[in-house]
């Protein structure tokens, strides 16, 4: 039986005011604001910049762009440890997510390996791969007119990508893609479970093949990290794993959709990024500060009045980066998408120590994306009628984008 926690009641000494139901999975406001984004926005101007839900069995939401720096930044109160909703007990035993589920001071040990894997040069090597992927994608939509533009090109490029770099088989792609959205967007904590086993016996299987004979892979490489000077074991190295399979698989693909949604609906920038290909790099950093992804959660480790709140060891939270990214008081008229904004300093990939170590391979493929797109698509917009059906959760994502265009 599915195991979805209901609404819980709300703690003592929590103001009343601070009270608002709000279910980061499948909220109701979703739907009713015409987007997940939409919704956010109604928040931000509705709700304070931390308050309490009641839903997913109880936890903070916290959106404030300054607010959420700060609670980045205080990893001794806001624990990545237990980053479940609805929440659950992690036993000491449990395998971790490298170095994502660590916090300082072990933190970094384990998060300098990886720091090395994914430098901007290392990932700049991959960009004729990526752009000779986004090309072939990309061609072969344009005589059709009309296309489901996620199932056909921002699906495929991020994530093919990612299985040629973790040296993974092509043709398991749908499998894959099914673990990482069961994995990150059920609410169902069975779902979710399951599908983090099954990726922990597909991963073992694979360090296992990478042990008796390595390949030219991330994977191989990996194996040859240390860990305050011991070499890595198979327990780290699947904690690494998991990290990045789950991140490689969903993240990308679904930053590339909002954007390419948003671009469908403003043909104007749509002409002047074909005109002006070199505001395309700031025009992308623009495209994913309006429209984030990834909200993450965290657990607070002790009693603590903070910013005005009184939290309680073992509280949830969730830090609701794509909220932080519209905040007016940050971002001058921040719900537009503006791409002559001087100074677009979002925090899309994370705040503090956590910041998203493969940032700077999604930043190649969007730019790729783009660049490609306006180079060989005519003007696209949203197929008439179509409704665009989004989810959130972990990675907040769209199921489908139905775009149309006058094919030659």
């Amino acid at each position: 039986m599915a195991t979805i926690a209901p609404t819980a009641p709300t703690p003592q000494g929590i103001d009343p005011a601070l009270v608002i139901d709000f279910n980061y999975y499948n909220d109701k406001r979703y739907e009713r604001a015409g987007g997940i984004h939409e919704a956010i926005i109604g928040l931000l101007e509705k709700a304070p910049d931390v308050f309490w839900s009641t839903e997913l069995g109880g936890y903070w939401v916290i959106q404030g762009y300054e607010s959420i720096v700060d609670a980045a930044a205080r990893t001794d109160l806001f624990t990545s440890s237990n980053m479940a909703l609805p929440p659950r007990e992690v036993r000491a035993s449990e395998e971790k997510f490298l170095p994502l589920n660590m916090d300082p001071p072990n933190h970094a040990q384990f998060r300098a390996p990886l720091n090395q894997a994914f430098t901007p040069s290392q990932m700049h090597k991959r960009i004729d791969q990526i752009r000779e992927l986004a090309v072939d994608l990309i061609e072969a939509i344009v005589p059709r007119g009309e296309v489901d533009f996620f199932a056909e090109v921002t699906e495929k490029l991020p994530v093919l990508i990612f299985i040629d770099l973790m040296g993974l088989d092509r043709a398991d792609f749908k499998p894959y893609r099914a673990l990482a959205k069961a994995a990150v967007a059920s609410s169902d904590t069975e779902v979710r479970s399951e599908a983090l086993m099954d990726a922990v016996r597909l991963l073992s299987a694979q360090i296992a093949n990478r042990r008796a004979a390595p390949c030219d892979d991330l994977i191989s490489r990996l194996l040859e990290l240390e860990i305050d000077g011991q070499p890595v074991t198979d327990a780290q190295l699947l904690g690494y794993c998991k990290l990045l399979f789950f991140a490689g698989l969903d993240t990308v693909a679904n930053a590339m959709t909002f954007a390419m949604r948003y671009l469908a609906t403003d043909q104007a920038l749509q002409q002047r990024l074909r005109d002006e290909p070199e505001k395309i790099p700031h025009a992308m950093e623009e495209l994913l500060r309006r429209h984030g992804v990834a909200p993450v959660v965290r657990q607070v480790t002790k009693d603590e009045a903070w910013r005005g709140f009184n939290l309680r060891a073992g509280d949830m939270v969730l830090l609701n980066y794509p909220g932080a990214n519209i905040d007016e008081r940050v971002f001058d008229h921040a719900q537009e998408v503006d791409i002559d904004r001087e100074r677009i300093n979002h925090i899309v990939f994370g705040s503090g120590v956590h910041r998203c170590v493969g940032r700077h391979l999604a930043r190649i493929e969007m730019v790729v994306l783009l660049e490609e797109v306006m180079r060989r698509l005519p003007t696209f917009r949203i197929a008439p009628g179509a409704r665009i059906s989004m989810t959130g959760g972990s990675v907040l994502s769209i199921d489908a984008l139905p775009l149309v265009w006058d094919a030659a």
